[in-house]
């Protein structure tokens, strides 16, 4: 199994899952980072072409990729126009999946992207699997348009290849970087938690969830779009009000604000307000999906969900 994103905050998970052998391949040698890798191949991910060639000729039969720029307001600052892309994130969240599915079609490779709810403006969700990707517009962050083109990129270079989405990640314990849910807990601690917004419409997804949906997809090799997301939808005031309770054994008192579209221009990224994701393909396979709640129950006993 080859891996893009080893030491990233999805991918670190399942690597430790110890689900696969794994080589990596990135411009970091992970191995550093004290995690199970059988070997590394130097690649500098803002370059598709020798993306291609790396992963054209590793040895493993199946690629997976966590990589990304997924700092979502700094991508917003290279927003472009459609027509004429450019910049860090689109080779890296666009062209290089691309590179990556094409490399593996000619050479007999599985492969899975996992990308993001932000492929969707917000207006209708939850989204199903079924539901088209949303067209660029004001409403879709830069991000969101860059992983939407990772995506359709992908399964146009490589049909056989699947896309794994996921939304608003968290775990128990990662020390590299803060998720959805440490977030609210460092910031609140600190005395910095902004307002919560009390209308955002999300499903929080428990990252050993897509360890899990990833042992059956790369198992069988199923093309096509999968979700891996709370059943349950909630918002971010919902949802740190449970967490605050069950971390800290007390009810928070926690501002309440309304999350709006931002100004164009303003640097700052277009969230989904009426987001989310519906997971049903992954439940007809029998993949374990973990409802908000129980996530934050396991995140606070400190469960990473790897025995």
């Amino acid at each position: 199994m080859l891996v893009l994103g080893t030491t990233s905050l999805v991918g670190s998970h399942f690597v430790r899952s110890g689900s696969f052998a794994v080589a990596a391949a990135g411009r970091v040698d992970p191995r550093g980072a004290n995690l199970p890798i059988e070997r590394f191949a130097y690649v500098d991910l803002g370059r598709p072409g020798d993306v291609y060639a790396v992963v054209r000729s590793a040895p493993e039969g199946a690629v997976v990729n966590f990589a990304a720029r997924t700092d979502v307001d700094p991508v917003e600052r290279e927003r472009s126009a459609p027509t004429s892309p450019g910049g860090s994130a689109w080779s890296v969240n666009a062209l290089s999946p691309e590179a990556i599915a094409s490399a593996c079609r000619t050479s007999g490779k599985y492969f899975v992207q996992v990308s993001t709810d932000f492929v969707f403006d917000g207006t209708s969700g939850p989204y199903d699997e079924g539901v088209a990707r949303s067209p660029f517009s004001e409403r879709m962050s830069w991000y969101g348009w860059t992983k939407s083109e990772g995506e359709r990129r992908t399964v146009a270079a490589h049909p056989e290849a699947a896309v794994l989405r996921i939304a608003y990640p968290y775990r128990a314990r990662f020390e590299a970087k803060l998720d959805f849910a440490r977030w609210m807990l460092e910031t609140h601690r600190r005395g910095a938690l902004p307002p919560l917004y009390a209308n955002q419409q999300i499903t929080p997804t428990w990252i050993p969830d897509v360890t899990g949906a990833l042992r059956v997809l790369l198992q069988r090799r199923l093309p096509g779009i999968f979700h891996v997301a709370s059943p349950e939808v909630t918002s971010p005031l919902e949802f740190g009000r449970e967490l605050f309770t069950l971390v800290d054994g007390v009810v928070p008192k926690l501002a309440a604000g309304t999350l709006v579209a931002p100004r164009p221009g303003s640097g700052t990224a277009p969230r989904p307000i009426q987001g989310g994701l519906l997971s049903g393909r992954c439940a007809d396979l029998g993949v374990p999906l973990t409802t908000w709640r129980a996530g934050i129950a396991r995140l606070a006993i400190g469960d990473e969900g790897l025995a």
